[in-house]
C-alpha cells in the first residue's frame, strides 16, 4: 500500500472538515467560547485552531437551529476595503470611527437578511416597507457581507468631500440608529439568538495605521451591536496575535475599553496529548479508551507514555498545527521504511525535513529582494541558538567581507551599510529574535517590521527555532512559555519591509544631495556623500574606497579606490593601466582646464591614465568650449579625465533600488567611456556651453514676446 503523506489530516482546519467532525477535541478554550458570553475577541497565533473553532461552533449552533452569520473575507476583499477606509483620513481614530459605523450597518443588514429568510419572522420585515426595501437592496450589492459593505462605502464616498464630515454624516446617511432600533425590537420579540462568527481578518491585512484602524473599527462596531441586541446576539471575532499587538500599540483606549473582552487561545501539553489521541483514533480506527494506550499503539517503547509525547513536543511550538504536521511527516517516514510504529528517529528526521523546507523557502522567496540572505543565514550553522549582539555582529561582518560574494550580494551589503542594519533586515524577515527584558521573552518580527531601537553588545538574540534543525543547532530546548511567545508563519511570504529597507536607504542618500550646499560650506559633506555613493554603485569591482588616503602627500587625491579588474573596470585596467582609481570631488558646477590639469597631475604609475571628476553640474556630458577643449587637450597627451556629475550617481542609485539592476553603475561607466572615445575625442558635443545656452534661452524669450 502506498504511503499516505497526511495520515493525521490536513494541517489547516478549514481544509479538513471531515477530520474535524471525526476527531475534534473540545479543549478548555473552546468550551469557554461556547458556554460564556463574556469575551468576543479571540486571539491566537497561526496554527492554534482559530479556523477549526469557527467551523465547529458554526456547526454546533446550526445543529441547534440557531441562525449563524459567518464572515470569512478573502484576501482581495480586505485589500479592497483599504482604499475606501482612506476616505475617513489617515489617523487611526478616524479610520476606526468610519469603519465602525459601516460595519455596524453591515451586521444589522445581515441580521435583517436572516430574518427575511425565516418563514416565521419575515412578516416582521415585510410590514416595514422601508426596511424591506433596504434588505432587498442590500442583498443585491454583492455576494458577501464585505462586498456589500464596500458597495455602500463606494456610493457614500462621493456624497461628501471632507474627511471629518464623512465620519459625522455616515451614520445618518445609513440611518444606523433607526435600523438598530428596528432590528433590536424584532429579534427581541422573536426570542431567538443570532450568532456572528468572524474569521480570516488576517487575509490581506497590513500592519500599518490603515490596516490596524480597519480591524479596530470592526471590533468596536461588533461590541456596540452586542450592547444594542444584548442577550439576542452572540459574536466571536478571531484575530491573530500580531494584529492585537498592533491595535494595543496604536489605540491607547483599547486596554480600557475592550481588553477585558479578549480570550487568548492556549494549549498545554496535556490538551495537545488528548487532541493527538483523538486524531489517532480517527486516522487508524483505534478503539482503546485510554489516551496513553492509544498513543502507545503507534509508537515504539522509547516514546511510550506522556513523557514520550513530551519528547516529541520539543520539536514543535506547542500548537496543534505543528504537532499534526510533525506526526504526518513522521508517519510518512515510517511507512516508507515499511513500519507502522513510530520511532524517535522518525520525528527527528521529519523535524529536520520540515525545517530544511522552510529554510530553503526563506532563501528562495527573498533572494530577489535580499541578495546575500543565504550566505548570511547559513553562517549561523552549527552554532548556538542564543548569542550576544556583539557575537552576531561579528558573524555578519565576516560574511559582508567575503571575497566570494556575488556583485549583487556585495552591493546589497554596501547599501545596508553596517552589520546592525543587516541584523535589522534579518529580524524583519523573522530569522532572528531579540530578548525583551521588560516582558522577559524573545520578540520576533511581526509582518516584516524592522527593529528600530539601538542594541547594546550584551543584548541577547536567538535564531528562530523553526530553523534550528536545518542549521544543526542543538543542545538547547525551549520551555512551553518561550515557545508560545514566538510569532510564526507557516508560509514564507515576501514582506515589503525587506525591499523597502533597501529603497529607503537609497532614497535617503539620493535626497541628501539636495541638502548639501555648493561651495566650501558643503565641501566635506559632499566628499562623504560621494564616497558612500561610489562604494554602493561599484561595490564589487572597486574596493578599499578611501577619502584622502594620501592626506600627507604633496598631491592629495580626494577619493581613491582599488580596481579589482572586473566588468568595465577590466577595460579601464587593460586600456589605461589604472589600478588605483581617482575620483576628484568638486562641490561646484562649472569645471574647466584648471580642474582637468589638476587631475591629470595625479596620474601615472599605479594611477594609470584615467580619472574622474565628480562635480555638481546638471549636465552629464561635456559642454562645448572649456570642458570639451580641456578634455581633448589631455586626451591627445594620452590622459582621459571623465566628468562624472553627482546627479549621474543619483541616477545609478535610483536604478539600484531594484536589486535586479545590480550592474547599473557598470553600464553607465561603459556607455560614458564609449561616448568620450567616439565623440568627445573628435571634438563633437551635444551639450552647449553655459554662455551659448544662456544666449539661446534669452533669444527664445525675445521670440516668445514678439
Amino acid at each position: 500500500m502506498a504511503a499516505k503523506p497526511n495520515a493525521f489530516g490536513d494541517v489547516r482546519g478549514e481544509n479538513d472538515h471531515k477530520a474535524l467532525d471525526g476527531s475534534f477535541y473540545e479543549w478548555q478554550d473552546y468550551r469557554t467560547l461556547f458556554e460564556s458570553v463574556d469575551r468576543f475577541i479571540v486571539v491566537g497565533r497561526r496554527g492554534t485552531g482559530k479556523s477549526a473553532i469557527t467551523y465547529r461552533l458554526s456547526k454546533m449552533w446550526a445543529d441547534r437551529r440557531t441562525p449563524v452569520i459567518k464572515i470569512a473575507p478573502a484576501e482581495e476583499q480586505m485589500i479592497g476595503l483599504r482604499p475606501l477606509a482612506k476616505m475617513f483620513g489617515e489617523g487611526l481614530s478616524k479610520v476606526r470611527a468610519g469603519i465602525k459605523i459601516a460595519w455596524k450597518y453591515a451586521i444589522l443588514m445581515e441580521i435583517g437578511s436572516q430574518l427575511l429568510s425565516d418563514y416565521k419572522l419575515k412578516r416582521q420585515i415585510e410590514v416595514d416597507s422601508q426596511l424591506l426595501k433596504e434588505v432587498h437592496s442590500w442583498r443585491r450589492m454583492g455576494e458577501t457581507p464585505i462586498d456589500r459593505m464596500r458597495y455602500i462605502l463606494k456610493e457614500f464616498r462621493n456624497e461628501f468631500k471632507d474627511e471629518e464630515e464623512r465620519i459625522a454624516e455616515l451614520s445618518a446617511y445609513l440611518s444606523v440608529e433607526k435600523l438598530t432600533e428596528k432590528i433590536s425590537r424584532i429579534v427581541s420579540d422573536s426570542s431567538l439568538l443570532y450568532v456572528l462568527l468572524v474569521d480570516r481578518l488576517d487575509e490581506g491585512y497590513e500592519p500599518d495605521i490603515l490596516g490596524t484602524g480597519i480591524i479596530d473599527g470592526i471590533l468596536y462596531g461588533t461590541d456596540e451591536i452586542r450592547s444594542s441586541l444584548a442577550e439576542n446576539f452572540r459574536a466571536i471575532v478571531f484575530i491573530r496575535d500580531n494584529m492585537l499587538r498592533a491595535i494595543e500599540s496604536e489605540d491607547k483606549d483599547f486596554t480600557r475599553n475592550l481588553e477585558s473582552q479578549v480570550l487568548r487561545l492556549h494549549w498545554d501539553p496535556q490538551e495537545l496529548f488528548y487532541m493527538v489521541a483523538n486524531r489517532i483514533r480517527y486516522a487508524f480506527g483505534v478503539v482503546k479508551e485510554s489516551d496513553v494506550k492509544v498513543w502507545n499503539s503507534i509508537t515504539a517503547n522509547e516514546l511510550h507514555g506522556r513523557e514520550g509525547f513530551r519528547r516529541c513536543l520539543r520539536l514543535t511550538l506547542y500548537r496543534p498545527r505543528d504537532v499534526i504536521a510533525l506526526l504526518n511527516a513522521a508517519f510518512y517516514q515510517a511507512q516508507r521504511q515499511g513500519r507502522s510504529t513510530l520511532v524517535e528517529e522518525d520525528f527527528d528526521e521529519s523535524a529536520k525535513g520540515i525545517s530544511l523546507t522552510r529554510f530553503n523557502d526563506l532563501g528562495k522567496e527573498y533572494e530577489s529582494v535580499f541578495p546575500g540572505l543565504r550566505e548570511l543565514t547559513s553562517s549561523f550553522s552549527n552554532g548556538d541558538a542564543k548569542m550576544r549582539f556583539s557575537d552576531v555582529q561579528d558573524i555578519i561582518a565576516s560574511v559582508m567581507n567575503r571575497s566570494t560574494l556575488s556583485v549583487a550580494e556585495m552591493q546589497h551589503f554596501q547599501i545596508l551599510g553596517s552589520p546592525q542594519e543587516v541584523l535589522k533586515a534579518l529580524y524583519g524577515i523573522g530569522f532572528i529574535g531579540i530578548y525583551n527584558k521588560q516582558i522577559a521573552s524573545f520578540v520576533y518580527s511581526h509582518d516584516g517590521k524592522r527593529f528600530e531601537k539601538s542594541l547594546a553588545p550584551d543584548d541577547v538574540l536567538m535564531i528562530h527555532p523553526c530553523y534550528w534543525p536545518a542549521l544543526n543547532i542543538s543542545g538547547f530546548e525551549l520551555t512551553q512559555n518561550e515557545a508560545e511567545e514566538i510569532y510564526d508563519e507557516y508560509e514564507i511570504s515576501i514582506e515589503s519591509q525587506s525591499g523597502e529597507q533597501r529603497r529607503k536607504i537609497l532614497g535617503q542618500l539620493m535626497a541628501e544631495l539636495n541638502t548639501i550646499p555648493e561651495g566650501n560650506a558643503g565641501a566635506t559633506q559632499f566628499e562623504n556623500w560621494c564616497k558612500r555613493a561610489i562604494e554602493i554603485a561599484f561595490s564589487k569591482n572597486l574596493t578599499n574606497v578611501q577619502l584622502h588616503a594620501n592626506s600627507n602627500a604633496t598631491q592629495r587625491r580626494d577619493i581613491i579606490a582599488t580596481n579589482q579588474g572586473g566588468g568595465i573596470w577590466r577595460r579601464i585596467l587593460d586600456d589605461y593601466k589604472t589600478r588605483q582609481v581617482v575620483f576628484e570631488v568638486k562641490n561646484y558646477s562649472s569645471i574647466g582646464v584648471e580642474e582637468f590639469r589638476q587631475v591629470a597631475g595625479y596620474l601615472g604609475r599605479e594611477y594609470g591614465s584615467l580619472a574622474f571628476i565628480v562635480c555638481r553640474d546638471v549636465e552629464f556630458g561635456l559642454r562645448k568650449g572649456g570642458e570639451l577643449d580641456a578634455f581633448r587637450e589631455f586626451y591627445h597627451k594620452g590622459i582621459v579625465v571623465v566628468k562624472f556629475p553627482a546627479q549621474q550617481l543619483v541616477t545609478i542609485l535610483s536604478k539600484l533600488r531594484n536589486p535586479e539592476k545590480v550592474d547599473a553603475g557598470e553600464l553607465a561607466v561603459d556607455r560614458l567611456l564609449d561616448t568620450y572615445v567616439r565623440m568627445y575625442a573628435s571634438g563633437q558635443s551635444d551639450v552647449p556651453n553655459s554662455a551659448s545656452a544662456g544666449k539661446r534661452k534669452r533669444k527664445r524669450k525675445r521670440s516668445s514676446r514678439s
